[in-house]
């Protein structure tokens, strides 16, 4: 192998992602609380409350904590504790500012907080006055941190409900079936899109319920909506197409409308998003039909926008979180050489590196290290 083309395999593997000035919607700022893996099940029984410890100190500053779960039991409460600066002070307590509980139980919570950059933790009790259940639990699926002002897609003014243009959504003669937004019930977007041109996508899971019929599979994509729209600030529902167990697609965003799901890398990216959470220690089953229906998507989106095959990826592999979960990313090969094996490949020319070119993500550095590994050997 020529030092040209080892150079130039490097420069592709390392080579950053265009990205978006502003376009900073996307979920990566998860908390962490050793010895407690999520899902984290927070039990009463037999106790006047339940914490989980602090958390791993924050990677950036925050004034927003956002939880989201199963509470079953609408009498207990859910807290925020940020930890002193100094052994002199008392911990700060946050009850929720927003939240909404469902009939299923799914929940989601927010809290506003001062800016700080202090590590926090959850704590879980009854209403006072109220009494919960016997073993009641909430289960929290994430807790996540955010700066309001930056993180949230910030909605023009408008007179009138905005309605999208029916051009920017797939077209009625699309080679899969789709179950369209009007016929889940989609909200309205709260502004109007940005438009874009698909030229990458990007594999997710929900980190959320795993629905077994199509009617839990309804009623998880209503919450995921509302969760994105009124929590997180976004215009709409992040993805533009969600998968369930049985291998029903469901319409996101329109496919022509700008996304939020990657930090950072959200102009012509699509994203697709397995309902369900496909991380230890919860490992949900991978379905067949689930797999089938996301190769169908990427196949449209290679053979309609010349998609190639360097341009799918994992959101681990552009972002800093877990997601898709380990055993649906150990699934990326395999889902890659379905979607692309009879397709012929064009060769990219190598791009330099800007010298502001973004750290590595883990799931870089990993593949350079094999890359540099193998490259040696020949």
């Amino acid at each position: 192998m020529t030092a040209t083309l080892r150079t130039a395999l490097l420069l592709l593997l390392l080579a950053p992602l265009p990205a978006r000035a502003g376009a900073r919607t996307g979920s990566e700022n998860t908390a962490k609380f050793e010895g407690f893996p999520y899902p984290i099940e927070a039990v009463l029984s037999g106790k006047a409350s339940f914490e989980t410890g602090y958390s791993a100190p924050p990677a950036a500053r925050y004034d927003t904590v956002l939880l989201q779960g199963l509470m079953p039991d609408e009498n207990v409460a859910v807290e925020i504790v940020v930890k002193p600066r100094s052994i002199f002070s008392s911990p700060a307590v946050y009850g929720q500012t927003a939240g909404r509980v469902y009939p299923n139980g799914r929940f989601w919570a927010k809290f506003r907080v001062p800016l700080t950059d202090q590590p926090f933790k959850v704590r879980v009790s009854a209403y006072p006055g109220r009494a919960a259940r016997p073993g009641a639990a909430v289960v929290l699926y994430e807790a996540e941190t955010a700066v309001e002002s930056l993180s949230k897609e910030a909605p023009q003014e408008a007179e009138k409900p905005y309605v999208p243009d029916p051009a920017l959504s797939l077209p009625a003669d699309a080679p899969f079936k789709l179950i369209r937004r009007a016929e889940w019930g989609a909200e309205l977007p709260k502004s109007s899109y940005t438009v874009h041109q698909p030229f990458f996508f990007t594999l997710h899971h929900t980190q959320g319920n795993y629905p077994a019929t199509r009617e839990a599979a309804l009623s998880e994509i209503r919450f995921i909506q509302d969760y994105h729209q009124n929590a997180k600030g976004w215009i709409d529902i992040g993805y533009h197409f969600l998968i369930d167990p049985q291998g029903d697609i469901f319409e996101g965003r329109p496919i022509r409308a700008e996304g939020a799901h990657v930090l950072s890398h959200n102009t012509g990216n699509i994203g697709i998003s397995i309902m369900g959470n496909y991380h230890p220690p919860v490992s949900n089953p991978i379905t067949p039909a689930s797999m089938d229906s996301f190769v169908a998507i990427g196949r449209y989106l290679r053979d309609t926008y010349a998609v190639n095959v360097s341009s799918f990826y994992a959101h681990r592999d552009i972002g800093n979180t877990d997601c898709p979960g380990d055993n649906l990313y150990a699934l990326k090969g395999r889902l890659r050489d379905r979607i692309f094996a009879d397709a012929p490949q064009p060769q990219p020319l190598p791009q330099p590196l800007p010298q502001d070119a973004p750290p590595m993500t883990p799931a870089q550095q990993e593949a350079l290290r094999k890359l540099t590994q193998y490259l040696e050997t020949q």
